[in-house]
């Protein structure tokens, strides 16, 4: 018995050696639950995406008609990166209502006297949160989008008349009118591009283009609310009168 118990021993540690070199195989391979494969790799070390090219939507405004817009925006610092951003996949993509060559001619004057955050905020109010193209814009009647620019509550009033999209512009007395689409991109930009008839401006520097505190009551009363008050205090001076007229004749 002792000369057999000796192999029988050999061979029971030799098959627990074996069996545990295969159970550590497989833990090598178990998957701890919320954690990544060693095999796949970590979330973490996947590269982000790139940046569309610089030139790219520079090139689709130039090829669209926007040619001086595009200068503007080439040579104002930031501008282009904050449009870039959008254009990252996942960053909400972008819509940019594109001034043609004319209308950026005749405004570029006082564009170049601008101080460098108003530039700033002039080109940015061209750009939208978010790609509208252009069967969204069929059913926009009077909606707000909110722009790049600065200030957040600026805003540009989409409405699309069933033949042409117009953006509202109140405080500048009319509305800029979409002569074409130029881009309605899907891959790899997000993007929509219109190209427009007249420069938008936000409403804050259309206060300072105009003087002040009387723009800046324009914008904020309605038209129609002046016009009432105008016609209230002609009333008022009329029954005045009246009354005026009224006394004087009982003391005579």
């Amino acid at each position: 018995m002792t000369g057999l118990a000796a192999p029988v021993l050999i061979g029971l540690l030799l098959f627990a050696s074996g069996a545990t070199a295969a159970g550590d195989d497989e833990l090598a391979h178990l998957q701890v639950p919320g954690t990544a494969d060693s095999g796949l790799g970590h979330g973490s070390d996947a590269p982000l995406p790139p940046l569309p090219p610089q030139g790219q939507l520079m090139d689709i405004m130039s090829t669209g008609g926007c040619v001086r817009f595009a200068a503007l925006v080439a040579a104002t610092p930031n501008v282009s990166d904050v449009f870039q951003q959008r254009l990252v996949p996942g960053a909400g993509g972008l819509t940019l209502f594109c001034p043609d060559d004319k209308a950026v001619d005749s405004f570029e004057p006082t564009f170049r006297a601008l101080a460098q955050s108003d530039r700033l905020d002039v080109l940015l109010h061209h750009a939208t949160l978010g790609r509208y193209v252009r069967a969204q814009l069929a059913a926009f009647d009077w909606v707000a989008a909110r722009t790049l620019a600065a200030n957040r509550s600026q805003s540009i009033t989409i409405r699309d008349d069933g033949d042409t999209v117009w953006l509202w512009r109140s405080w500048q007395g009319g509305a800029a009118r979409v002569i074409k689409t130029v881009s309605e991109e899907e891959a790899p930009l997000a993007l929509a591009v219109y190209l427009v008839d007249a420069v938008l401006l936000p409403g804050h520097l259309r206060q300072k283009l105009d003087g002040g505190y009387f723009a800046w009551l324009h914008m904020l009363i309605p038209v129609w609310v002046g016009l009432c008050w105008a016609l209230a205090a002609m009333v008022g001076v009329i029954i005045g009168f009246l009354l005026m007229l009224g006394a004087m004749s009982r003391w005579i």
